[in-house]
This record gives C-alpha cells, structure tokens and sequence, in this order.
C-alpha cells in the first residue's frame, strides 16, 4: 500500500517523530513513498501525488489542514492524533499510540466525514471541526498569549481560560439564521459543530454527527452562565446546558466580537460581519480502526 505521510514535526511526545512514524508504517507493510511536513509550503504539492492512502499525523490542527486540503476525496486518510484535545480522533472513537493504530488499518475500513465550508468578506474557507463566534474565539486568543502547557494540563487550562471568558462575557451582537428560520436570544457565544467535540476536548456536539451532511449550531445562554461554568469541570459527565439546533445552512450576522475557524481566531471588533456556513456536497474518508479477532474474542467473553 503506497502512502504519502503528512506530519507536525512538533507535536507529540518522545517517540513520534518522523522516523518513528515511518518504522510504525512498516509494521502494517505501507510504503511510505514521500513525507512533508504540514508547515511546509509543499504540502498542497505532495498531496497531488498518486497514492493509496494519505495519513495525517499531528494534532487537530495538523488534521484539519490536511483534511481541507485532500483534492481527491477518494483517497482515504488515516489518522495518528498525537495532540492534546485530539477533538477529530475523539468524534470517530480512533485512539492509541502509532504503533498500535497502524495494524488496525485496512483500506477498505472507512467512513465518511463532512468538511465544513464558510463563506465571508474574507472568501471561503473550509473546516473540520467549527467555525464560532465569541467566547471559545476570544478563549483561544487568550490562549495564544501564553505559553502552551503540556498534555492534560493544557486541557485543563483551557477549560480554566473559557470559564473565566464566560464569567466576564456580554452577550454579543449576532443574529442567526438557521435554514431560513431565525433563532432568538441573548448568547455569550455561538458555535457552528461539524463534529461532536471541540476547542478543549469539549461535547458540545453531544447528537452531532459526522457525516450527516448536517451542521449542530449550539448557543451559550447567558441566562445559564453559571451552568455552563460549572459543567465545564466535568464536561463528559452530563450534556451540556445549551442551546444546540440541527442546519443545513446558517448565517450569522454579528459585531464587536473575535470568531475562530477550528483553531484560529480572529478579531473583528467594530467590523460587522456576515458568514454563510453549510457542509460541502462531498466527504472524506477515514480509516477507521478494525479489531483483531483475539480483541473481539475477549470482548464477547467479558460481556458474558
């Protein structure tokens, strides 16, 4: 099986630098044919190339700038998360070391998965995992001043930094259109899922799913601020105190307020605003992992 290996030469801990994802390539007998680096300008290049399968190693970031940038969405694409929220891994249940992910691999083993598109002053852009306007954008621009923490801890501080946005958050200005319907209130942020989780390993997508060709607009009351502070200590514990609605198409049209593409945020204060956002028509494929017989074995003798 010929591969093409787009990586984050950064992210990861000790043992999953390019060498060591290649030796893991080996164990399943996929020949790596060229690698490249994500922050390199050749990625867009390498991606046209003929190949059986693209993986794509890194945190979500990584992912997403893969997944957005597939020109043959027939090929599919294998994930090895190595970041922190992993939010793509975590809403199609893939999880594990390379190692042990690679032999769980089988071409044919695959499902879909939309890609979000947003149309705005700035053009279009797609997405994988949100495009969001207030609280988690002015979070993740919190976040960017400081210097990131490892592994849970960042997680952790994360969830720390959008408690303390919503603890001081107005609501913001924003008017939503949901397929043609318009939805009302006073929120501190609203969020349009491609995929159940997302910003710090968060549910907020609890019924989203991946490749219903549907996106999940959740809203942040702000009638239940402190709900939605307290939840976030334990956010897979019970769903989330918000507003979700199921869309096809949404616009949003707001003000005086930063809004984020996945992980990048921006600010747009004093600048009003309006973003089209659907689903594009098609999907990528994921592999996604396959048990051993051994695996499934011990399964059904537990369950007994």
């Amino acid at each position: 099986m010929r591969a093409l290996l787009c990586h984050n030469p950064t992210a990861g801990a000790k043992g999953t630098d390019k060498d060591a994802l290649l030796a893991a390539a080996k164990l399943a007998d996929i020949d790596v044919r060229e690698t490249v680096s994500v922050k390199s300008d050749e990625l867009a290049a390498v991606l046209k190339k003929s190949a059986d399968l693209v993986i794509a190693a890194g945190g979500d970031g990584t992912i997403a700038k893969v997944l957005v940038a597939m020109p043959d969405r027939k090929v599919p694409v294998a994930l090895l998360p190595l970041g922190t929220a992993n939010n793509a891994a975590r809403s199609l249940g893939i999880a594990g070391t390379p190692q042990e992910l690679v032999e769980t691999w089988r071409i044919d083993n695959t499902h879909p998965i939309d890609i979000g598109s947003v149309k705005g002053p700035w053009g279009t852009t797609l997405f994988l995992e949100a495009f969001g306007i207030g609280a988690i954008p002015k979070m993740l621009r919190l976040a960017a001043k400081g210097k990131k923490p490892e592994g849970a801890e960042n997680l952790r501080k994360g969830r720390e930094l959008l408690q303390k946005v919503l603890k001081d958050a107005e609501p913001i200005d924003v008017d939503i259109t949901i397929d043609g319907k318009a939805l009302r209130g006073d929120f501190l942020g609203v969020e349009v899922l491609n995929i159940p989780f997302t910003g710090p390993a968060l549910p907020l997508g609890r019924k989203a799913e991946v490749a219903d060709g549907k996106l999940d607009v959740v809203c942040f009351e702000a009638s239940r601020r402190k709900e939605l502070i307290a939840w976030l200590d334990a956010p897979l514990d019970s769903a989330p105190p918000v507003i979700c609605r199921k869309a096809g198409k949404v616009r949003l049209t707001w003000s005086d307020a930063p809004n984020r593409i996945d992980d990048q945020a921006f600010d747009n204060a004093d600048k009003k605003q309006i973003a089209d956002i659907e689903c594009e028509a098609e999907q990528v494929r994921i592999l996604v992992p396959v048990k051993h017989p051994a695996q499934v074995a011990q399964m059904a003798k537990a369950a007994k």
